[in-house]
């Protein structure tokens, strides 16, 4: 932005072949309402030349200083004065009137914060430009002693100043222009000099810049304005300040211009305009809750989807703890705990308390916010309402639950309808074999009896071992001796079906696990192993056989079944493991197999089929040496 320097006393930096003096004048009518930034010794010093009373004339009137060391010497002078002081400089834009501000500082990163920030109305100077206001003052102050010396440092800091310097008489012809100037313009000094901007740049652009050149002499004011210039092919924008320069006398004769090129500094400021325009956009248009929190867990932003969500309006939560609005503030801290050590926490569900009572479910993602710096500010976080969500998914599993429940019934009802037939014919032989003292009769009807019996057993059984969801109880046993009695317990049927049962294995391993179930699955394993015996035609020197091993493996104990029955195909074996699914049509419940991969589930445990059609199968279950509780599938019914 442009520098405005209304100063007495000058005399003008001439040409190199021509020494031409900057004219003494009077102060513009228009005060100049001044906030610093910088309370170092410059500025003490600054508002001490000031407060003399012989610079009253200047009608340069300081606001505020602004320094972030409340003991700085410069903050300190100004609370002696009874001025306005802050540690952020932002603050002083709010000053009554303020209409130029000077930065001491010397820092680059605050001149660009500044640039970024600063109200388009108000002038600023960095300390480049503050500088010249110092030594200007000092001149007037030394004015008799110093008058050449003075002279001379004038003339280096309008030859180094960045900023546009002209001086123009009063018919409009160029009497000074700085380096900056000819570089602007794209005009050697030598071009510019005792002429006009009608003989320099196009006739619109000549009468804009002759417009604003006559409105100074005529009003003999200090007049701001922003400048647009066509040069070398582009626009180009600026601050500009002219004010006039008047005589001992008291007559104006000349008029000064300062014009500082902003076109880099507008983009950067519309680009920002922009981009907040663009996150507040984001931030309003979300459906979801987004709260930004400082360190000390306040809300510092909502948005409207937060205001909505919550009931609460946005200054009801502004500067309230965000705890408050948590069921579990616990949970609040447990999560913050996390972000602490991870940088950010995703889909983390929580419960919060709306307005009236409500309860919100939440899916939480939250981060920590940091500024350019890297400096933590407080905490990001984005809510989706997932209570509806919720609602709609427990209604889903209850929905579930009850087709299980009729699937289930459907299925042990079709089996049992089986066997109850199975009985009725069993029994109705047994009642004629008794009536005719038939003993081969009798004793066909009650193996049927017998087999029925058995088979209803071990629906049950597999019913209730699939529906408990229960965690094993481990003891010490033995593998071997655990598969050697589930061997035997179906020896005999299969001896009487032509099958062949063998045990094998580490006879002296101890292992801890729950031997009733686990008996449980090898039971289902060995007699689905028999049953494919069964269904299987053998050719001359082939056998049904069943061998059942027992080895001791790398944390833990291995099984394997192994039968040379009809096996399975690809089909059949990619759907082994699932609830109902069975290959013995009315015969079977599909809950064996199931019941099984569910036992070795809760052991922690594996279990893997390799199975060719044909030339039989081979289960093999690995149960760990300590069991552990795993999330298996429950009898949901």
């Amino acid at each position: 932005m442009a520098h405005v320097t209304e100063t007495t006393d000058l005399h003008v930096p001439a040409p190199a072949d021509q020494v031409q003096p900057i004219r003494r004048g009077a102060q513009s009518r228009l005060p100049l309402k001044t906030a610093i930034i910088g309370g170092g010794k410059s500025c003490a010093d600054l508002l001490a030349l000031l407060s003399d009373e012989r610079l009253t004339h200047l009608k340069m009137e300081i606001l505020g200083v602004a320094d972030p060391n409340p003991a700085a010497p410069g903050i300190s002078r100004a609370k002696e004065l009874g001025l306005f002081t802050t540690g952020d400089f932002s603050e002083l834009y709010n000053l009554p009137g303020l209409n130029l501000v000077m930065e001491l500082t010397g820092s680059l990163a605050v001149r660009e914060q500044v640039i970024r920030t600063i109200p388009l109305q108000v002038t600023f100077i960095d300390h480049r430009g503050a500088r010249l206001l110092w030594d200007l003052i000092q001149m007037e102050i030394e004015k008799q002693s110093l008058q050449v010396e003075s002279e001379k440092k004038l003339r280096q800091f309008l030859e180094s100043a960045h900023d546009v310097i002209i001086i123009k008489d009063l018919e409009g012809r160029y009497l000074y222009v700085n380096p900056a100037g000819s570089l602007s313009t794209g005009l050697s000094r030598e071009q510019v000099i005792g002429h006009t901007d009608f003989e320099l740049f196009p006739e619109a652009q000549a009468r804009a810049m002759s417009e604003s050149h006559q409105e100074v002499v005529r009003e003999r004011k200090t007049r701001f304005s922003k400048d647009r210039m066509h040069i070398g092919g582009e626009v180009r924008q600026y601050d500009t300040v002219r004010f006039p320069i008047f005589n001992e006398q008291g007559d104006m004769d000349s008029l000064a211009i300062i014009s500082r090129d902003v076109t880099e500094e507008m983009a950067l400021q519309e680009e920002l305009r922009r981009n907040k325009e663009y996150l507040e956009n984001i931030l309003s248009n979300s459906y979801d809750m987004i709260i930004t929190t400082d360190t000390a867990g306040r809300i510092v932003t909502v948005n409207p989807a937060a205001e909505r969500m919550l009931g609460y309006s946005r200054d009801e939560m502004i500067g309230v703890r965000v705890e408050n609005f948590w069921q579990e503030t616990e949970r609040r801290r447990e999560i913050i705990r996390q972000v602490e050590t991870l940088g950010a926490v995703t889909n983390a569900p929580a419960t919060l308390v709306a307005k009236e009572g409500r309860l919100v479910e939440i899916s939480l993602s939250i981060s920590l916010l940091r500024d350019a710096q890297g400096r933590v500010l407080g905490t990001v976080g984005i809510s989706k309402d997932v209570t509806e969500e919720n609602r709609l998914r427990k209604q889903l599993l209850e929905q579930e639950r009850l087709a299980a429940v009729g699937q289930t019934v459907a299925s042990v009802t079709h089996c049992m309808k089986n066997v109850l037939n199975g009985l009725k014919g069993g029994s109705y032989m047994v009642e004629v074999g008794l009536k005719r003292n038939d003993p081969k009769l009798t004793r066909e009807g009650w193996e049927t009896v017998q087999e029925g019996v058995d088979r209803i057993s071990k629906i049950s059984l597999n019913m209730l071992s699939y529906c408990r969801d229960r965690k094993p109880v481990p003891v010490a046993v033995s593998p071997y001796q655990l598969a050697r009695d589930t061997v035997e317990l179906v020896e005999k049927s299969a001896r009487q079906q032509g099958v062949t049962l063998t045990c094998r294995g580490a006879e002296d391993e101890i292992v801890h696990l729950d031997p009733d179930a686990v008996g449980r699955a090898l039971l289902n394993l060995v007699t689905n192993a028999v049953e494919a015996c069964k269904e299987k035609t053998y050719g001359p020197g082939e056998s049904p056989r069943v061998d059942v091993r027992v080895e001791r493996a790398e944390g833990g104990i291995r099984f394997t079944v192994r039968d040379n029955g009809v096996g399975m195909d690809q089909e059949v074996r990619e759907q082994l493991f699932k609830r109902f699914f069975s290959t013995k049509s009315y015969q079977g419940t599909g809950l064996g197999l199931s019941t099984t991969a569910k036992i070795v589930a809760e052991h922690g445990g594996t279990i893997a089929v390799d199975s060719e059609s044909g030339k039989g199968s081979t289960f093999t279950v690995f149960i760990p040496s300590e069991p552990q509780r795993t999330e298996g599938e429950t009898c949901r019914p």
